[in-house]
């Protein structure tokens, strides 16, 4: 048995289980003379007789019933781990997920995702991570990530993206500062809600924008670099009162002080729940932020791979982008 045929196995789980030679052939789907023969050459292999009448069934010996044993064990690990591969089952998984998100992510992003995950998945485990950008390519190769979310620009070759959504930039400053000179923008669309004082967006001019002290948090680079290219294209300055490294600690400086902050819109009306703070409509035209997830090639058809990537598109996403992922 120097190159076994494997199909043994099946032979001699079949005997074990049905007790007789032709139970065992019908349930193989071969003939009585083939499992008999087979049967012939497996007591050859092992010197040993493996199964014997008792009368009218087959009895395995001791070396038969511990051949028989690591048979069955043997082949069901093999429908486990091989031949099941493919499938995934959501409610049973203890499966860790593994996802980079930057400060906003995690502020914006990770209770909704942690949510879906509950409710679809409740045995696993969603674990976030935050990766240096130069990093994160070779992380998702390696498994160390199974997803990057975020409006992270071009991250390499082998890589999948999808689109999940696209933000808008706002601004925010402190309520009441400038006091009138900041007019109300008026909507003429209907939204269908009443919106409050403190959450209607208001207008500021040009020149008190660049006149304007900014906080910049270093999360936000991106935005940021935007916000001072379309400056410098149009001529103007951007005038930075403090840059700090924490994402939390715009709001409070923003309402504590005459700074001002240029956000994600979905950051704004999270950081007006946490301080006295209100938006405005930025005086100058950036491109919305379009935020994706990015996953290696490796992972593409990896079954539990896959139903993740759906559960983040259709939380996060549109659900006509959400289809894509499947």
């Amino acid at each position: 048995m120097n190159t076994p045929d494997l199909n043994f196995l099946y032979v001699i789980q079949a005997l074990f289980e049905e007790k007789t030679v032709s139970r065992a052939a019908e349930r193989l789907g071969l003939t009585q003379p083939a499992v008999s023969h087979a049967l012939s050459r497996l007591r050859v292999s092992f010197q040993d007789d493996l199964f014997v009448r008792a009368g009218s069934v087959m009895a395995p010996t001791p070396t038969g019933e511990r051949i028989a044993q690591g048979a069955i064990a043997t082949l069901a690990l093999i429908q486990r781990e091989i031949w099941d591969v493919k499938a995934f089952d959501a409610q049973t998984t203890t499966r860790t997920f593994s996802v980079c998100l930057s400060d906003m992510g995690m502020i914006v992003l990770l209770p909704k995702l942690l949510g879906a995950l509950r409710e679809h998945a409740p045995h696993a485990t969603l674990k976030p991570i935050q990766v240096p950008s130069l990093e994160l390519a070779s992380a998702l190769q390696d498994g160390a990530i199974d997803l990057a979310i975020g409006y992270l620009g071009k991250m390499g070759d082998n890589l999948y993206q999808q689109t999940l959504f696209r933000r808008s930039l706002v601004g925010i400053v402190r309520s009441g500062k400038m006091g009138g000179k900041l007019s109300r923008k008026i909507d003429s669309k209907p939204t269908g809600k009443s919106k409050s004082a403190k959450e209607q967006p208001i207008k500021m001019s040009m020149e008190q924008f660049v006149g304007s002290e900014h906080v910049l948090a270093g999360t936000l680079s991106l935005t940021n670099q935007l916000l001072d290219e379309e400056l410098r294209h149009q001529g103007e300055r951007l005038k930075v009162g403090v840059s700090v490294p924490y994402l939390l600690t715009v709001p409070g400086l923003v309402a504590t002080s005459d700074y001002i902050a240029c956000v994600p819109s979905e950051l704004a009306e999270l950081f007006a729940q946490l301080a006295d703070i209100r938006m405005f409509e930025l005086p100058v035209k950036l491109p919305d932020l379009t935020v994706k997830q990015f996953w290696h090639a490796r992972f593409h058809n990896d079954a539990a791979h896959r139903w993740f990537r759906l559960l983040v598109a259709n939380t996060l996403g549109d659900l006509s982008e959400a289809r894509k992922a499947r």
